[in-house]
C-alpha cells in the first residue's frame, strides 16, 4: 500500500520522521507498505492545493495529522483523537446579527464531510471519534465559542482538516485524519497551551497504526 502522510507544518512531523530515519523527497517503506510525507501549509486553501498537486502521484491511503484545540474539557490536552467528519463552519452569510448556514442558501456544493472511506486498525479503534470544525480564524472569544457551538455539532477546530477531507472524497481515497489536542478552545491563552506533548503523542499513536496497516 501506497501512504501519503500530510500534516500542515514539519514541526508536527517531526518525531516519526527523526524515528524513522526519513530523508526529504524519499520513500519509505515500513511494513510492506510504501510512505511518504507532505508538508501543505496552514490552512484550507494551501492544503487543497499542495494536497491536489501531490496527487499526481497515486496513493492507496492519506493520513491527515496535526494538533487542533478541544472544546469540552472532556477530550484531554495531550490526547489523540480520529475526527470522522468534518464542517467549514464559517461558509454561510450574515443576515444581521443571524448566521445563515450554508446548507439554508441553496447554493450547489457543501460545507460539510462525513469520513466513509476510512481504515481503522486496532489502534485507531481505540481512539475517540470526534466531530471536527475547519476554520480560517482560530476562535479566542467566549462569546463566538458560544455562538458557535450552539449551531454545530463539532468538537475540535483545526485549520486543514475539511480540505484534506474533500480533496479525498472527490478522487475517492481512503483517508485517515489524527488531531493530538494541543490546548482547550478558550480565550487566548498560549501559557496554557502543550505542544510539544500534543506531538509527542500523535506521534507516538501515527507509529502504532503505520505498523499495524496492511
Amino acid at each position: 500500500m501506497r501512504i501519503l502522510i500530510v500534516s500542515a507544518t514539519a514541526l508536527e512531523l517531526k518525531p516519526i520522521m527523526d524515528t524513522l530515519l526519513y530523508k526529504e523527497n524519499t520513500e519509505l517503506k515500513l511494513n510492506g507498505n510504501t510512505i511518504e510525507f507532505l508538508h501543505t501549509g496552514v490552512g484550507m486553501t494551501q492544503t487543497a492545493y499542495a494536497l491536489t498537486k501531490a496527487l499526481r502521484q497515486p496513493y492507496d491511503l492519506i493520513i491527515n495529522v496535526g494538533i487542533a484545540g478541544s472544546f469540552y474539557r472532556g477530550i484531554m490536552v495531550g490526547e489523540v483523537v480520529q475526527v470522522v467528519s468534518e464542517c467549514i463552519t464559517e461558509m454561510g452569510a450574515e443576515d444581521g446579527d443571524a448566521f445563515l448556514e450554508f446548507a439554508k442558501l441553496n447554493l450547489p456544493g457543501t460545507n460539510s464531510y462525513s469520513n466513509s472511506l476510512h481504515k481503522q486498525t486496532p489502534c485507531l479503534d481505540e481512539l475517540k471519534k470526534v466531530l471536527g470544525a475547519t476554520v480560517n480564524k482560530v476562535h479566542g472569544n467566549e462569546d463566538s465559542i458560544n455562538r458557535l457551538l450552539k449551531q454545530f455539532d463539532v468538537e475540535i477546530e483545526s485549520m486543514e482538516g475539511a480540505a484534506v477531507a474533500l480533496v479525498c472524497e472527490q478522487e475517492k481515497i481512503p483517508y485517515i485524519q489524527l488531531r493530538a489536542i494541543s490546548n482547550y478552545v478558550t480565550k487566548r491563552n498560549r501559557d496554557a497551551w502543550d505542544i510539544p506533548l500534543a506531538v509527542k503523542n500523535l506521534n507516538d499513536t501515527l507509529l502504532i497504526a503505520l505498523k499495524e496497516l496492511e
